[in-house]
């Protein structure tokens, strides 16, 4: 067994010798970033949302106006990307379950390795089109997509948040609904930062 592990490792090693003088190891290099760049943006297209993270500024400002005496025990960020938010959230909330919803295998894949550095016992990662998704356990829900998916997710909210359930908007309103709350952020290009509460 010794003898076979030892001849493996040369053989690896002579692999990427050999990948490496005829430059083929350039090329997979290159095809695997060509793939990632498609992926990303076909999914863009399809959800129309890129995988911006936020603004820091602007994610302080969505934590802000979350309710002081918010005891969430479900929250939800949809298009979660990169998962600052969401792993910001289970780190806030331990005693919650939070669910990060990305579509996107790219960023999904990443939150996964992210959470092998930053454990977060509370926190699933879930791949699926939150429009898809039922919501209807969600206490506090976080978001930043763009204009378009938010007209669908107000009708989608609508017909799954019970009373008291508490939404948080970057930059981009809930058409039809009427916030509680809003900041202006500055800092990051006079973004609005929204508050709903469903009412009842």
């Amino acid at each position: 067994m010794a003898a076979e592990t030892g001849t493996a490792a040369p053989s690896l090693g002579l692999l990427l010798q050999e990948l490496l003088q005829h430059g083929a190891f350039e090329a997979v290099l290159f095809a695997l970033l060509l793939a990632a760049a498609l992926s990303i943006l076909w999914y863009t297209v399809r959800t129309g949302v890129p995988p911006l993270p936020s603004n820091p500024f602007a994610r302080r400002a969505m934590f802000r106006l979350i309710p002081k005496d918010a005891r969430p025990e479900t929250i939800y960020e949809l298009g979660s990307g990169w998962g600052g938010i969401a792993f910001a959230l289970a780190a806030r909330f331990p005693d919650a379950r939070v669910v990060a919803i990305e579509l996107s295998p790219l960023p999904w894949l990443v939150c996964h390795i992210r959470r092998l550095l930053q454990p977060r016992r509370n926190l699933e990662i879930r791949r699926a089109d939150f429009l898809k998704t039922d919501l209807a356990d969600a206490d506090l829900l976080l978001c930043y997509l763009m204009v378009a998916p938010m007209r669908s997710l107000e009708r989608k909210l609508s017909a799954d948040l019970r009373p008291g359930a508490v939404v948080i908007a970057n930059a981009f309103a809930l058409p039809g609904w009427e916030a509680e709350e809003m900041e202006i952020v500055s800092e990051a290009m006079h973004a609005n930062i929204y508050r709903y509460r469903v009412p009842g």
